[in-house]
């Protein structure tokens, strides 16, 4: 799940505050609903909602997938590669070019 790895990421940085959006408004909701979620994934809504725990602002929310498009293309070329660490002080061209697009 997506929002785990960014709350992991922001921890290991020692984030003080964190955004984070998401394109999946149920996952969104539920990561912002005070009840407790009895879905699927619920271990991982239980487990984002107690890691976010070590930020002192930490919110949620949704985004629509085409101002996404960074994060999917950053996501997919981390799936094609295999990768599952992040990318310090590089972006990938296909990025960079989706970045230069948004700006437009």
């Amino acid at each position: 799940m997506a929002c785990l790895q960014a709350i992991n990421l922001g921890l290991n940085f020692r984030l003080k505050a964190i955004k984070i959006e998401g394109d999946s408004r149920s996952v969104i909701r539920k990561l912002q609903a005070k009840e407790e979620d009895r879905s699927e994934i619920e271990v991982y809504i239980k487990d984002s909602k107690q890691l976010n725990l070590g930020f002192g602002y930490c919110v949620f929310r949704f985004t629509h997938k085409e101002s996404n498009k960074v994060a999917h293309i950053l996501a997919t070329e981390g799936i094609k590669k295999r990768e599952t660490t992040y990318q310090m002080n590089m972006v990938p061209s296909v990025a960079e070019e989706a970045v230069d697009a948004d700006r437009r």
